[in-house]
């Protein structure tokens, strides 16, 4: 009996430990751009961007399950490389985001989770501002691999992406996650800017 109650004191330990060292990460490293072009070759038609932003999440992911929702404070950064609606860009745009997380069931910062939302952009280009909203759902909950601490991916008609998102309000164990800093990294097809 004892040995079994310590195996499980163990675990919670290891467990409690794992926590922390994921919710100390975003101190010493912050996401950062992917290297290279993870989700095509440059010369493909349509548009590579990069949104740099930070969000807030109430009432906030932790240990305990929750749904809630998404929102960009301040304009956040997006830069963009190919043809925007046919036009080069000029200069980086702006982007905000409203979402909500926790769609098909509570999310929690171990499981991840799903959710669903909008990005307001706009863009200078050589033919003037081009405005857009895209519609997206995504998922969360992959190990980053460029620096934050969790990643996941997004989707809409006619684009596609990536996210890496680093921890700046809350640890998740004892003060839930409250605004986060993400990095993106999208792809935006000819086809979407012929519907939007």
């Amino acid at each position: 009996m004892i040995d079994r109650i310590r195996g499980a004191v163990h675990g919670t330990a290891v467990v409690a430990a794992a926590t922390m060292a994921l919710a100390l990460v975003p101190i010493a490293l912050g996401a950062t751009r992917a290297s290279g072009d993870p989700l095509g070759e440059e010369n493909e038609k349509g548009a590579h961007c990069f949104i740099d932003k930070d969000d807030t999440l109430s009432p906030g992911l932790s240990l305990q399950g929750s749904s809630g929702a998404v929102a960009t404070p301040a304009p956040g950064t997006i830069e963009c490389h190919g043809k925007i609606n046919g036009a080069a860009p000029t200069g980086d745009g702006q982007v905000t985001e409203e979402a909500r997380y926790g769609t098909k069931d509570p999310d929690t910062c171990q499981n991840g989770g799903e959710g669903d939302g909008k990005l307001d952009i706009s863009i200078p280009t050589s033919a003037g501002v081009q405005k857009f909203v895209a519609l997206f759902s995504f998922t969360f909950g992959e190990p980053s691999t460029h620096g934050g601490v969790v990643a996941g991916r997004f989707q809409g008609d006619g684009f596609h992406g990536t996210f890496d998102v680093t921890p700046k309000q809350g640890d998740c164990v004892t003060k839930p996650v409250t605004l986060v800093h993400t990095v993106d990294d999208l792809r935006f097809e000819d086809s979407f800017f012929a519907h939007s």
